[in-house]
């Protein structure tokens, strides 16, 4: 059976599917889809994959991706540029971040990072809120919600989506207690829910089984 919390490194490989090849030239999506497949598809657990080493290879691109995104971001001149770029920081994020996963609980929202961040910017349109949260780097969340410049909040880093001309690379979710930016958070039952709930509907359009 399938480490739910593997599923988001699936949807990351079908994001960087999306991205015009042109855009990533010097990444080997080959061996990257390989490698993954292999640990998606291994019937290990997690831990005993990170116990083995099996995890080295996926980390070390995500790190390669990292090089890759800020080179895009600072291209980036319209929102598809942008969102191609967040793209690939997911990706970067959910390849490196594999060694956080060892330990948690075996459910989907497991398989992504939620993190403390300050908002520090907010932009009204359309009725909605774009924001940018600052977690010891900075993310662009758009929202519903009543925010405030300066609260701390708690979000989860989702697969990228565009709202007219801004693009959100995560969620404000519900946690336990209270935390300092960049600190990891703690999904209440309903913030593990609503993470669950984006991540289904983000395999569902990409044809990731679960």
């Amino acid at each position: 059976m399938k480490d739910p919390r593997l599923v988001p490194v699936e949807i990351a490989m079908m994001l960087l599917q999306e991205i015009p090849q042109k855009l990533l030239r010097g990444v080997d999506l080959k061996q990257i889809r390989a490698e993954a497949q292999t640990i998606v598809y291994s019937f290990m657990s997690l831990e005993d994959l990170a116990e083995q080493g099996m995890l080295d290879g996926l980390v070390a691109k995500g790190k390669e991706l990292h090089s890759v995104w800020r080179e895009l971001r600072e291209r980036a001149r319209s929102p598809s540029d942008t969102l191609n770029a967040a793209k690939v920081r997911f990706a970067a994020i959910t390849l490196e971040g594999i060694p956080n996963r060892v330990g948690r609980e075996q459910r989907l929202y497991s398989g992504i990072d939620s993190l403390w961040g300050t908002i520090v910017s907010i932009k009204p349109f359309d009725g909605l809120r774009a924001t940018v949260v600052d977690a010891g780097e900075r993310f662009n969340v758009v929202t519903n919600l009543q925010v405030r410049e300066e609260e701390v909040v708690a979000f989860a880093i989702l697969p990228p989506r565009r709202f007219n001309s801004h693009v959100s690379e995560g969620m404000f979710i519900e946690a336990e207690g209270k935390g300092r930016s960049g600190q990891p958070a703690a999904p209440t039952e309903k913030g593990k829910g609503s993470i669950e709930a984006v991540l289904r509907e983000e395999a569902a359009r990409l044809k990731v089984k679960i």
